[in-house]
């Protein structure tokens, strides 16, 4: 089998402020008044001499469809990687700047043009340093202990993935690490990695240590009683960090990596909420009443507007006679026998992200070497299973209203586990 060539680098992203909007909480309408911690974008290039694939860990919150298409094009004309062969894996930082989550929010197009251009020439780096590569995955002993269900739910992965590559005489040359915890510790108005940023500490352009976001969209952090916002972004990166390099810098055995890299990229229709002229017409006039009737002082007037601009979206949808499903991109990039990364455009919910787990588990990949990452190429909102529907709540409706896109359905999730099934054991590229 062929040898498989892997590089690495990291670039700086933090914006400069300038009017910089942060995206993630509804009540930040004004600009980010200062930095806490820098942002990153890392990179991963994957050769094996025939394809490429470039692997990226972004310190954003994620990318609407627009940005997405920006980000990965930006990418491919600087290396010459087609964008079904590039991955934009977000860490869904709430302290990056505005990325169109919380839509109709002021947008800086031309730094997610540049975070694009920064992107690519990290990728070039990387892409000059592959080389081949021995590896240690893992899952490791330590877990996260300081997060939990927000939804009250049973359903939660505590673990914590890595691997890490090493060159022909031994040197460390990257880390990939992956576990499944919401990033909003921080709450204020400084740009920040949230809780990563722990792991950007030990992060460097010659040895990067790349975070990819799991089934996190139903998982947030557990502050101790008494902890500022400091000490448990600290007390929960450390968490991940502190076990992950530990492991990067033990002697153990490691193996060849080999093979090919197969990806699998396609446009997807997604099944979504189906809502009723009438029905909807009755949601834009509730929403109308109450935001009229309050004074221009009360902050609850922006939450009603909101969800009127949804209503008054999704009304014109339906009147238009048109489907409320989406497109969106899915991919698989498999890296021999070694690794399968499932790259879901979703606030992925625990147990999506277990069925995507188990397809691939099925197909031969072991545990360690499966990353199903959500917060990937592009993020359109929450991905609840059927499961889910009979509970309620924000991830499964009020989530959509802040992105103004339409609503999954019990349908949603098992159509991209289906993808991923179809998907897994072909040899299309």
């Amino acid at each position: 089998m062929n040898p498989i060539k892997v590089g690495f680098a990291d670039e700086i992203i933090t914006p400069q402020l300038n009017g910089i909007f942060l995206d993630g909480y509804g009540h930040r309408i004004t600009p980010a008044t200062g930095v806490r911690d820098e942002l990153h974008a890392k990179v991963m290039a994957l050769s094996d001499g025939v394809n490429t694939h470039l692997l990226f860990a972004l310190d954003l919150i994620g990318l609407n469809p627009r940005l997405y298409t920006l980000v990965s094009h930006q990418i491919a004309d600087l290396t010459d990687v087609p964008v079904s062969h590039i991955s934009l894996v977000c860490i869904h930082t709430h302290a990056a700047p505005q990325a169109g989550i919380l839509d109709e929010m002021p947008i800086n197009t031309d730094y997610f043009a540049y975070v694009g251009e920064l992107c690519g020439r990290a990728a070039l780096r990387a892409m000059e340093r592959a080389c081949p590569c021995t590896v240690r995955a893992a899952v490791l002993p330590e877990e996260l202990k300081h997060i939990f269900n927000r939804r009250g739910r049973p359903f939660i992965d505590r673990r914590i993935k890595a691997a890490a590559f090493y060159d022909e005489v031994g040197a460390l040359r990257g880390v990939i690490c992956n576990a499944a915890c919401h990033a909003v510790i921080n709450t204020e108005f400084a740009v920040s990695a949230d809780w990563l940023a722990e792991l950007n500490a030990i992060s460097c352009d010659e040895v990067p240590y790349l975070f990819f976001q799991g089934r996190a969209a139903d998982i947030n952090p557990w502050q101790d009683e008494g902890m500022d916002i400091d000490a448990f972004i600290t007390t929960l990166g450390r968490e991940l960090s502190e076990p992950v390099a530990a492991f990067a810098a033990a002697d153990y055995q490691r193996t060849s990596l080999q093979g090919s890299i197969v990806t699998h990229y396609e446009m997807v229709r997604i099944p979504m909420l189906a809502m009723g002229v009438e029905e909807l017409r009755e949601q834009v006039k509730h929403w109308s009443d109450l935001y009229f009737s309050l004074p221009i002082e009360d902050w609850n007037k922006h939450y009603y507007l909101r969800e009127l601009q949804w209503a008054r979206h999704m009304l014109a949808i339906a009147e238009r006679g048109e489907s409320f499903d989406i497109e969106v991109p899915l991919q698989l990039l498999t890296v021999g026998d070694a690794f399968a990364f499932a790259l879901v455009p979703f606030e992925l919910l625990t147990l999506p992200g277990e069925r995507i787990e188990d397809v691939l588990r099925r197909a031969g990949f072991a545990e360690q070497g499966i990353y199903v990452c959500g917060y990937a190429n592009s993020l359109n909102g929450y991905l609840a299973p059927p499961e889910e529907f009979e509970v309620g709540g924000y991830e499964v409706g009020g989530a959509a209203h802040w992105y103004n896109i339409p609503q999954t359905s019990p349908a949603s999730a098992p159509a991209v586990v289906a993808w991923f099934e179809k998907n897994v054991g072909s040899d299309q590229k």
